[in-house]
C-alpha cells in the first residue's frame, strides 16, 4: 500500500501539474543526454522521450479519471458524486444501496490506477527496455 500512496501522490504532484511535469521530463532528458555523451550510452537521451509522453497522458487523464478528482476545497469527491458520475445518474437518482455504490466505484477506480500504473511501466520498458537486457547480459 505504501507504493501506491506514493505513487498516486508522485502523479497528483508532477505528472498533474503542467509545470512540475515539464521540469521533471525536462531534468531526466538532460541527465540521460549528459550520460549518453559521457558514458556512450546509446539511445539513451531518444528513450527520455517516454517520459514526456506519460506526462502528456496524464495531463490528458486528471480531469477524467475519478480516482483522484476532488472538490473545490480539496476533499476527495464522495462515493455518490463519483457514483454518479460514472453511471450516469444524478446524485439524487438511483436506487442502489451504499454498498453497491462503493464496489462500483472501487472497481472503476481500480481499474483506473491499474491502467495508468500500466502505462508507466509499459513505457519505461518501451523507452529503456534495452538497457535493461544490456545490463542483465
Amino acid at each position: 500500500m505504501i507504493i501506491r500512496k506514493w505513487f498516486k501522490y508522485f502523479i497528483e504532484k508532477v505528472f498533474f501539474n503542467r509545470l512540475a511535469a515539464l521540469l521533471f521530463c525536462a531534468t531526466i532528458s538532460i541527465i540521460s543526454y549528459a550520460l549518453e555523451y559521457v558514458f556512450s550510452i546509446e539511445n539513451l537521451f531518444s528513450s527520455s522521450g517516454a517520459i514526456f509522453t506519460l506526462a502528456g497522458i496524464f495531463l490528458n487523464i486528471k480531469l477524467t479519471a475519478h480516482y483522484h478528482l476532488k472538490l473545490p476545497n480539496g476533499e476527495p469527491l464522495g462515493v455518490d458524486s463519483k457514483y454518479a458520475m460514472i453511471s450516469g445518474e444524478g446524485v439524487f437518482g438511483g436506487s442502489e444501496n451504499k454498498d453497491e455504490k462503493e464496489k462500483k466505484v472501487k472497481e472503476v477506480e481500480s481499474d483506473e490506477v491499474w491502467g495508468a500504473s500500466l502505462m508507466v511501466f509499459g513505457t519505461l520498458i518501451w523507452g529503456y527496455g534495452s538497457y535493461l537486457i544490456k545490463l542483465i547480459n
